[in-house]
């Protein structure tokens, strides 16, 4: 597959070029441009059956459906990678910070749990602080 990936790389971006070219002869057509327009069909025909035959090189390549919507949404790709991140980082931070507010919440419980029953709280402590026979 490493190997097949420049080629395929290569040919896209020729087949990009000749697609560009023919809408450019197309957009001006005159009747002397057919034979033109014929072999720059051929030459993108050509290039469509290349990049079919290398399809089975790269079965198991997976792309997001979210990267083909970036795509689809005329956006830069490679932002697609900057984007995640920034949404994991965001979602880290939200997440730390509820972690934060559970173990605040789990301290001033102990606490008024510990003024409230200071003897179901010691045997508690005494509990959870004891190995259990699961771990051993």
């Amino acid at each position: 597959m490493s190997d097949s990936l420049p080629k395929l790389k290569t040919d896209l971006e020729y087949l990009i070029e000749k697609t560009w070219n023919l809408y450019v002869t197309v957009t001006d057509f005159q009747a002397q441009s057919q034979p033109r327009v014929d072999q720059v069909l051929n030459e993108i025909i050509g290039l469509l059956k290349d990049v079919d035959q290398m399809k089975g090189q790269f079965q198991e390549i997976q792309i997001p459906g979210q990267l083909l919507n970036y795509v689809d949404d005329l956006k830069n790709p490679q932002m697609f990678t900057r984007d995640c991140l920034q949404r994991t980082l965001e979602r880290n931070e939200e997440i730390n910070g509820k972690n934060e507010t559970l173990a605040k919440f789990a301290d001033t419980l102990a606490v008024e749990l510990s003024s409230q029953f200071p003897n179901q709280m010691t045997e508690y402590r005494l509990w959870k602080a004891k190995p259990s026979s699961v771990d051993q």
